[in-house]
């Protein structure tokens, strides 16, 4: 049984990992306005409806819930991290893997770099689980997703939410400071 096999089997039907950087010297640049959108719960600027779907604006309110039950501002969504955490949801379902790091070796950052997303302070969360609201829940109850989660220093995000063919989904949160 390979690595990623016995890692799926240690975690059962619910998985969930972590991971959070302080990076120095990332890249500078402001990141486009039209990549941070603020979003309010339920009600989405006309702007956004093409930007966010309904399984991330799921997964962006509770987070956000979560957020505001800690005194926390909300996250915005990010588009280019949205795309970023879609692309790799997808890809872990697709190559049977779940880890931060990809087959090829690449870690988030590595992976935000490549695309072009700016950062001083960046982290990712990572779940597999019957629903987006059992994810959150199991992201919540884990201390280092929580503390992603509820991390002061980020003020992005970006959602992927992506269902396997044997029905568990998988949502990746990527979060940046922007």
């Amino acid at each position: 049984m390979n690595s990623n096999k016995l890692l799926k089997a240690a975690c059962g039907f619910v998985c969930t990992c972590a991971l959070s950087l302080f990076a120095l010297g990332a890249t500078a640049n402001a990141t486009p306005a039209d990549q941070a959108l603020t979003l309010e719960p339920m009600r989405p600027p006309v702007s956004d409806a093409l930007a966010i779907n309904v399984q991330q604006r799921q997964a962006l309110d509770l987070l956000n819930a979560d957020r505001a039950a800690h005194g926390l501002p909300p996250l915005r969504f990010n588009v280019a991290l949205s795309r970023l955490a879609e692309s790799y949801a997808q890809d872990m379902i697709k190559r049977d893997f779940f880890s931060h790091t990809s087959p090829e070796g690449l870690s988030p950052f590595e992976r935000m770099r490549r695309n072009g997303i700016p950062f001083n302070y960046a982290g990712e969360n990572l779940a597999f689980n019957a629903s987006i609201r059992d994810a959150q829940q199991a992201f919540m109850n884990s201390p280092s997703h929580k503390a992603n989660i509820l991390s002061p220093r980020y003020t992005q995000v970006g959602i992927g939410v992506k269902v396997s063919p044997n029905g568990r989904t998988y949502v990746v949160q990527e979060f940046s400071d922007g």
